[in-house]
């Protein structure tokens, strides 16, 4: 038998997967990443192509799902991997990807940081993950919104939209007497300033359409420094389809290719790694608990700044916001606020009960005055499932719903923030809703640190009963908090490779 291939072989080129090369590399370890993916981007696409679609798939009937993930990327990118996954839904929507950069290729860029309380019953401490936090903000690149009128010294700061910045100042004038509610500018994985191949945001408000400038964090934007590091090589067009354990481990391929390495390294999403161990998991038995965060999405008008336009700022969250709602850890939702004037006009004039050309026109004239608010839930308000039934036609069948109790949640949540949205001058408009679960792509915890038992992964993420294979994604997170994941998942898997790089001994050359 020839020699492996790589000291470890990592499959997916998303956030956690690139997060996991770095620190290998940097060791002098080999590494081989197996990518479903291929550098055929959207770069070169025209603008008219990159919003409408090569096949006008943006005026395809509004599906009520976000409108980031009605953009022709998305479809594109979502549909590709519902029909190659062979993963399925019943009240939940799979989101995945396997595309080049994975599920970064759409997401929405917002920064969220745990503290102490948010991994009280994780097996590592803050200060691990502290370190990591640090290291991949610094190779990201991140940005504050800020207020117009107040300095933000020595802090990378982009221009908030007007209608929030008015937002914010009604909260600073009159916060809370029990500070439960935070309302606060929102920092996003996006260049104020320009960087070797990515150039600073513009304002121009294509961030859902695939920035041309690359001002939004791409792990594909990584991969460029990765492969010029002679410890790395990057196979395209490289969907792993199964694994298999002797002496290490054995990664075969959709085109029928196969590559061996000690360690293997799973960065395919949550749901992608949970169909590549689908044959080391007893998942017949009980089902594979999936967390996500149920969703709300709220459409907010400010009457002070009707008829107002408005002013250039990006499309990514403008405000962050939290509400406490009880004395557990977890106890609380976090969420965004959005400017509508900077998103796809169509998906609201669709929702609207005018004709087509009516609606047009009233939303120019009020869009300078609507926000939309997203809610996210903690994960153990939801109740989702992963099961495996070898008769059906899709290999994995997620069934999704919602804990015990949770409408009762829900409603007093709504109330609580109909309190808030009157004090901030807005009013909430008809047509709150609560997003499939799914759609919020806020997965984790099916294979959790610290766990006993066959779904149980170490601190380093190495799944029980089976050494050498490691995993990186959201699957090991223990719990999720209702914060953005994507940030925790990234500084966890180099919290991890920098662990594997400092305990597994580097091979003769």
């Amino acid at each position: 038998m020839n020699g492996p291939d790589a000291d470890f072989i990592i499959i997916g080129s998303g956030p956690a997967g690139v997060s996991a090369a770095f620190p290998l590399i940097a060791a002098g370890r080999r590494v081989l990443m197996l990518d479903a993916g291929n550098d055929v981007g959207s770069r070169d696409e025209s603008r008219s192509v990159r919003v409408l679609g090569g096949d006008l798939e943006s005026l395809r009937a509004d599906d009520g799902s976000s409108p980031k993930l009605q953009t022709p990327v998305s479809r594109g990118i979502l549909e590709r991997f519902q029909g190659e996954s062979g993963i399925g839904g019943v009240g939940f929507m799979p989101i995945g990807s396997l595309t080049r950069g994975g599920l970064s290729n759409i997401w929405g860029a917002q920064i969220s940081y745990l503290d102490a309380d948010d991994i009280a019953n994780w097996p590592i401490d803050i200060a691990s993950l502290q370190k990591s936090y640090e290291r991949i903000s610094e190779r990201i690149g991140i940005s504050r919104n800020a207020d117009f009128k107040r300095s933000a010294e020595g802090e990378s700061v982009l221009p908030l939209g007007a209608t929030a910045a008015y937002v914010l100042h009604r909260h600073r004038v009159a916060k809370p007497a029990n500070g439960s509610f935070r309302l606060f500018p929102a920092v996003n994985a996006i260049l104020s300033e320009s960087r070797p191949g990515r150039a600073a945001c513009d304002l121009g408000g294509d961030c859902l359409y695939g920035c041309p400038n690359g001002a939004i964090y791409n792990s594909r934007q990584d991969l460029l420094s990765l492969r010029k590091s002679p410890h790395f090589r990057l196979l395209d067009n490289m969907r792993a389809v199964s694994l298999t354990h002797n002496a290490g481990w054995t990664v075969r391929t959709a085109d029928g290719s196969s590559f061996f390495a000690p360690r293997i390294i799973l960065a395919a999403g949550v749901l992608g790694t949970a169909a590549l161990l689908a044959d080391h998991l007893p998942i017949e038995e009980q089902g594979l608990r999936l967390l996500n965060s149920p969703t709300l999405a709220i459409p907010l008008l400010s009457p002070q700044r009707l008829l107002r336009s408005s002013t250039p700022t990006h499309s990514l969250a403008q405000l962050g916001l939290s509400l406490r709602y009880g004395d557990g850890i977890s106890d609380y939702v976090t969420g965004a606020i959005y400017e509508v004037g900077s998103l796809p006009a169509q998906n609201f004039i669709n929702r609207m009960p005018l004709g087509r050309n009516a609606g047009r026109a009233a939303f120019e004239r009020i869009a300078g005055s609507l926000l939309v608010a997203t809610i996210y839930y903690p994960g153990d308000q939801s109740r989702s499932y992963i099961h495996r039934d070898a008769a059906a036609e899709k290999s994995l069948t997620i069934h999704g719903g919602f804990a015990e109790g949770f409408d009762i949640l829900a409603e007093a949540l709504k109330r609580a923030l109909r309190r808030e949205w009157k004090r901030l001058g807005l009013i909430q408009l008809p047509g709150a809703s609560l997003a499939e679960p799914g759609v919020d792509a806020h997965f984790a915890g099916t294979l959790p640190m610290g766990a006993s038992g066959p779904f149980g992964t170490s601190a380093d993420g190495e799944l029980n009963f089976h050494p050498g294979l490691h995993i990186v994604d959201g699957s090991i997170i223990p719990d999720l908090s209702s914060k953005y994941i994507t940030m925790t998942i990234m500084a966890n898997a180099d919290r991890i490779a920098h662990r594997l790089a400092e305990t597994e001994a580097k091979p003769a050359s």
